[in-house]
């Protein structure tokens, strides 16, 4: 049990512009062997690994503070390329893939007798499935629709009604190990005839973390969390405290348009580069006078959609402030497809590309400790809640088909992406692109998702309402099926990733 795969977010690490300053530290004086190897890729997976492992040192940290049995403590997935017990006998580990890691407890029940009832379980199935009167084509068309539900239904049906005959009801036990012992009648099936009602029994050890308290196990939950946001705050503490700074970008209100329209483009003289749109139908673009990065990005994810979902043959109504001009102008833009070989096709679009209308860039930087750590604090916090939002926002578009061409990258586009950052050969750069990845995945493991930190935490929470325990079953069922839901997620990102490096 809590085994998780780490999923990752991307990070608007290519948004982070540093400035060269006389305080800036940089790769240059560390020997040019080593730099040649953190300018590769191996650097880039070397600094998710360390932001990887102070993650589950917060999961472990936890539990040991607590006197919890742990198994393993394991850095990546995968092979094992070598390990060592520690004092207390954990095992710790290094894995052949540096992304992600997992510290694993004991099992509160003998898996193996368990899965041995199963398989014996299902064979008692299996062969009481050939005794049943044969489906006919409307009950296997069904059953497949169901996904096996009129097969159950019928072998309970029938097993009732079997049963019923018989004076002596057996148990399920016996009927399934009798092996057609005479004391039991050949045509008895299992009384049990669903795998989830196979009995456990679980073990009474105060050690393990499924026998101790609620409040203990969130923690244990919440540690890796924690643990990645205490991280980001010292590299931002270490950064604004007497170091280079931390840009933050200053962005105004509007979208900004960043190239010429198209030849023939919908917006073809009526918007040019530089142009300010600050409203679509009398709707301002920003609602915010100052708005963050996120407030930003979502702003022009709104207007494309706007674009998007207009009818065929309507306008949009712009305000739009030219370059050098004080004052705002209104124009009207009729959006439409795009055209390929004369054939019609793609979503309404306007020709122009639209980004968010930066200002300048500040640098968050000041000799107090005092302040330091209240500005470091307020920018983890503010970045916390915008990448909350922008993954929550990606998700959103996701599931209601309204992509706007925001994506989470999946690990070989992060890959990709740390080894330009780690290739500048720029340290602050390279801190704070472990910040932002850090952030990053404290967010993701905290979404209420069954195979993340945040859905086992739920778990918890309701055995603290309801004052009962999830069925543990149950839970390791839907934590299965949501594990493999995000592997799914994590191959369809990796698949994008290969695509746009094309």
């Amino acid at each position: 049990m809590f085994e998780r795969p780490v999923v990752i977010h991307r990070a608007p690490v290519s948004k982070i512009v540093t400035q060269r300053g006389p305080r800036e530290t940089s790769l240059q004086a560390i020997p040019s062997a080593l730099v040649s190897l953190a300018s590769s890729p191996l650097g880039s997976l070397l600094v998710l690994a360390g932001i990887v492992l102070v993650h589950e040192s917060g999961h472990y940290l936890a539990a040991r503070s607590f006197g919890i049995e742990v198994e393993e403590f394991s850095i990546g997935v995968g092979p094992k390329i070598f390990g060592f017990r520690g004092l207390n006998g954990d095992e710790f580990n290094l894995r052949a893939i540096p992304l992600g890691g997992y510290v694993r407890f004991p099992e509160n029940y003998n898996m193996t007798a368990v899965r041995q009832q199963e398989e014996e379980a299902m064979k008692a199935i299996r062969e009481f499935d050939k005794t049943l009167p044969e489906k006919n084509l409307q009950e296997s068309i069904l059953n497949v629709v169901t996904l096996g539900e009129v097969d159950a239904k019928r072998r309970v049906e029938e097993g009732e009604r079997r049963r019923s005959q018989v004076k002596e009801k057996p148990s399920w036990w016996k009927g399934l190990l009798s092996n057609g012992k005479k004391d039991v009648p050949k045509d008895t099936p299992p009384e049990i005839l669903d795998l989830a009602d196979v009995p456990v029994e679980y073990y009474d050890d105060p050690n393990l973390l499924q026998n101790r308290p609620w409040q203990q196990r969130a923690v244990v939950l919440s540690g890796g969390v924690i643990f990645n946001l205490i991280l980001s705050f010292f590299i931002y503490f270490g950064q604004i405290n007497n170091g280079p700074g931390v840009p933050q970008p200053v962005f105004d209100q509007g979208a900004y348009v960043s190239s010429m329209p198209k030849p023939g483009a919908a917006a073809s003289g009526i918007l040019q580069k530089g142009d300010v749109v600050i409203s679509v139908d009398g709707q301002p673009i920003m609602t915010s006078s100052s708005p963050s990065v996120t407030e930003a990005t979502k702003g022009i994810n709104n207007f494309i959609s706007k674009i998007r979902s207009t009818p065929e043959d309507s306008s949009l109504r712009l305000q739009v402030l030219h370059p050098g001009s004080d004052k705002p102008v209104d124009v009207v833009v009729k959006p439409k497809r795009s055209t390929e070989g004369g054939a019609v096709k793609g979503p309404q679009t306007i020709g122009v590309l639209l980004s968010p209308n930066f200002v300048k860039q500040k640098v968050l930087r000041s000799n107090s400790v005092t302040e330091s750590a209240v500005l470091a604090a307020d920018y983890v916090s503010k970045t916390t809640i915008d990448t909350a939002k922008g993954l929550v926002s990606v998700l959103s578009d996701t599931f209601t088909g309204k992509g706007t061409g925001n994506q989470v990258s999946g690990p070989i586009g992060l890959i990709k992406t740390g080894s330009e950052v780690v290739g500048t050969r720029d340290l602050s750069a390279v801190l704070l692109f472990a910040a932002a990845i850090s952030i990053n995945l404290a967010v993701v493991n905290a979404f209420p998702l069954p195979a993340l930190d945040g859905g086992q935490l739920l778990f918890v929470l309701a055995e603290a309402v309801t004052k009962r325990k999830v069925d543990q079953r149950v839970q390791e069922g839907i934590t299965g099926a949501t594990l493999f839901l995000l592997l799914l997620a994590s191959l369809g990102a990796a698949f994008s990733d290969i695509g746009s490096m094309f």
